[in-house]
């Protein structure tokens, strides 16, 4: 399993979907070889299957090195296909990426590309030069590239294979296989956090976890605290260089550990899953997880949240969410319906076991 941009030891969301899908695998009896940008002297291997073995891609941290560094991800996986019997080269692809397909294919190993987002168009929200043509053109052809050599794929939205079969037409054949959430971490047996009690919230208390980058709608927390003086906003995560107001009812609390964020989830009244008005076509695995503890999940409405949450959500429209929530708060019979009818959809389909399995019934049929 090559993935050149997925860092380990981290808590953001590529990092925790790969390697609960390689995780997954392994423990499905699966021999699998995790490439990465892993710091093995920080890694809890008693977290991990004994099947799951890490190598380690540097990151050359020079000018241009994206490409550099592709390429030495190129030759680290050819070096691994040829001291190993590999069946399959699973590959997260991006932009200026896809040694995992190339290598593969000149070497005669079968390959399939994974899609996880809209890689054209999170390169624009990230990055001012992806809109000048020299590299917007290299980039399209990048990922026209990589569909081509792959034996076969998958997104994890019907949204997103849509998106990226514009890119090449091979893309129609590909699976989609939606993300999954971790059952046995998030569920309804967690101790609490004790934030409530440490923050000193009495009323009603709504959660957000996740970066505070531009792929999140952050604003919309603010305009919520602000709107919504009895409910208190809990925020988790990083801050990617942006802060929030000092408000009485908004509390930036920081990263928190993995094992942490269940004991957030479970003193909650509502998670929230704010996006900007553009549709990457991912699947939110903070969703599944606000579901996994039983959460009444409020989202911004976007067609791959529309699929991914299957109308076990309120979804509303980007900059509606505050007037959403002064609108449900006082009713808390529709409160708990909405939480019933979002744990048993996520218990039901959208635990990783369930992508996991799709994921092999894939490696079958490509084999």
């Amino acid at each position: 399993m090559v993935a050149p941009s997925v860092r380990v030891p981290d808590t953001l969301g590529q990092t925790l979907h790969q390697l609960a899908l390689a995780n997954g695998l392994a423990k499905k009896g699966l021999e699998v070889t995790l490439l990465c940008r892993c710091d093995k002297e920080k890694i809890d291997f008693s977290t991990f299957s004994s099947n799951l073995n890490f190598v380690t891609i540097v990151n050359p941290g020079i000018p241009f090195e994206r490409v550099i560094f592709t390429q030495h991800a190129y030759q680290k996986v050819k070096s691994e296909i040829s001291r190993n019997d590999f069946d399959i080269v699973h590959d997260r692809g991006y932009i200026f990426a896809g040694s995992g397909v190339q290598a593969a294919s000149e070497m005669g190993v079968k390959s399939i590309l994974q899609v996880d987002d809209n890689w054209m168009r999170s390169e624009l929200s990230a990055t001012k030069v992806a809109k000048f043509w020299p590299y917007n053109k290299s980039a399209i052809h990048s990922c026209k590239q990589q569909i081509e050599l792959a034996n076969g794929g998958f997104t994890v939205s019907s949204i997103l294979r849509d998106q990226i079969s514009e890119w090449n037409p091979k893309a129609k054949d590909f699976s989609v296989i939606q993300n999954g959430y971790e059952d046995d971490l998030f569920n309804l047996d967690i101790k609490p956090l004790g934030i409530k009690k440490k923050l000193g919230i009495k009323s009603k208390m709504a959660v957000f976890v996740g970066a505070l980058g531009p792929w999140h709608g952050t604003d919309e927390l603010v305009d919520i605290a602000q709107s919504n003086s009895s409910i208190d906003v809990v925020v988790a995560g990083g801050g990617y260089g942006h802060n929030l107001p000092q408000m009485d009812n908004l509390h930036h609390i920081g990263r928190l550990e993995r094992d942490e964020v269940p004991g957030l989830l479970i003193e909650a009244d509502i998670g929230l899953a704010p996006y900007p008005n553009i549709d990457y076509g991912f699947s939110p695995l903070k969703i599944y997880e606000y579901m996994g503890c039983k959460l009444p999940v409020i989202a911004t409405l976007l067609p791959s949240v529309k699929e991914a949450t299957q109308g076990h959500a309120l979804l509303v429209r980007p900059g509606q969410m505050a007037d959403a929530i002064s609108k449900i708060l006082p009713n808390t019979k529709l409160l708990e319906s909405m939480a019933n009818s979002a744990y048993n959809f996520a218990t039901q389909q959208r635990t990783w076991s369930q992508t996991i399995d799709k994921t092999i019934s894939l490696y079958e049929g490509i084999l």
